[in-house]
């Protein structure tokens, strides 16, 4: 079996509300598709969901888009790769860094796909290929945007009676509205509930994090996700913490674990497939975190039910992902389990709902993905 095909093309959900976080200029729900066929008609897909706006620490990351995502997969890795053994996911990644700099985010939409036929090939679910599972689902932390505080408010509410037991709330602009509204999430929410507010960098240098940081762990908070950027300043902010500290921006690779490791910058990594480049990297990551026993979650940027379902696959197999991951339930339009937890579109490019229980995602059980990909779908929220 050898690879005969690689398309990268554009697609568009339509979204529940508007979800945004700090530096966060452009609406989410673009992707980027990757299908891959082999010479016997096989098909696996692979998603990209690239934001021009965020690249890790100090910029040091370059941002994609989706018309970036396109060009490399159909004109640089397609050539590349077509003719080899799709199942061969560790040697297509070495070629796509050889070939290419940087661009995780395209690099993550082919190994998905990849991932995706070699489960169909032999019959089983990613997860397996990773190891087997290490747990019987994947706990849901639900994404509050940056919204008017009633507005997150509701939101969060909602989604607790929905039945997730965390949210992930969106802050870094207005630290005393960041602190009122963990209060308040406290306070109506009681204390079976983790909060965790993530800041994107937003408070600024390392005593003023410190400082948003104790009053935000006063008023009820679990964990703080990068308060600030760089490695530096986050080993301050770590250093005095009440809280866990999670890194985001400032862990993309196994090289930046590495680092959080050695500058003892943060106590918690929320890896994502995207920034590690897909299944191979971020296995990378989440090894570090295991040997180091520092906690994980799965993380991204609101992916549709395919990138989705690789975060859950990924989830079930690593042991180091023991915090609530920040994964949507996704679901085609009226089947959604929820009315608010997990739901950030109001349809998707799959025939069946995510299975759930108790605000947790169930295995993906079938070949591959799991997934059932809509065609039609596709086709409808295809972008020109």
């Amino acid at each position: 079996m050898n690879i005969r095909s690689i398309e990268a093309s554009a697609f568009r959900l339509p979204n529940r509300r508007s979800f945004k976080w700090a530096g966060l200029n452009v609406e989410l729900g673009g992707f980027v598709l990757v299908r891959v066929t082999t010479d016997d008609g096989l098909v696996g897909y692979g998603e990209a969901t690239p934001l021009p706006d965020w690249g890790g620490d100090w910029g040091r990351r370059s941002g994609e888009t989706l018309a970036t995502v396109i060009s490399l997969v159909n004109e640089i890795f397609a050539p590349a790769l077509v003719g080899t053994d799709p199942t061969a996911v560790t040697a297509a990644r070495r070629a796509m860094d050889r070939l290419v700099i940087g661009n995780s985010y395209a690099k993550c939409a082919v190994d998905i796909a990849l991932h995706d036929l070699w489960g169909k090939s032999v019959g089983l679910p990613i997860y397996r290929l990773l190891g087997g599972a290490v747990r019987d689902s994947v706990p849901v932390a639900h994404m509050i945007g940056l919204m008017k505080e009633s507005d997150a408010t509701h939101e969060g509410i909602a989604a607790v009676a929905d039945g997730v037991r965390a949210l992930q709330i969106k802050g870094g602009v207005d630290a005393e509205r960041d602190i009122r509204l963990v209060r308040t999430l406290r306070q109506e929410l009681g204390a079976g509930v983790t909060l965790r507010l993530d800041a994107n960098q937003g408070y600024g240098h390392a005593k003023q994090a410190r400082q948003v940081v104790d009053r935000l762990t006063d008023a009820g908070v679990d964990l703080v996700e990068q308060p600030a950027a760089g490695l530096a300043f986050m080993a301050e902010v770590t250093a005095t913490a009440r809280v866990p500290i999670i890194a985001d921006e400032s862990c993309w690779d196994v090289a930046d674990a590495l680092e959080v490791v050695r500058y003892r910058a943060a106590d918690c990594i929320s890896i994502y497939l995207a920034k590690a480049g897909g299944f191979v990297g971020a296995r990378a990551v989440a090894g570090v975190a295991e040997a180091q026993r520092i906690a994980c979650d799965v993380n991204g940027s609101i992916e549709s039910a395919i990138g989705n379902a690789a975060n859950t696959h990924f989830a079930l197999a690593h042991a180091a992902v023991s915090l609530a991951s920040v994964i949507p339930i996704s679901a085609p339009e009226g089947a959604h389990p929820y009315a608010v937890a997990g739901r950030y579109y109001e349809d998707d490019v799959i025939s069946e709902a995510f299975r759930v229980r108790d605000g947790a995602i169930l295995p993906l059980n079938r070949p591959g993905l799991g997934i059932e990909v809509d065609e039609a779908r596709l086709a409808r929220y295809r972008c020109s």
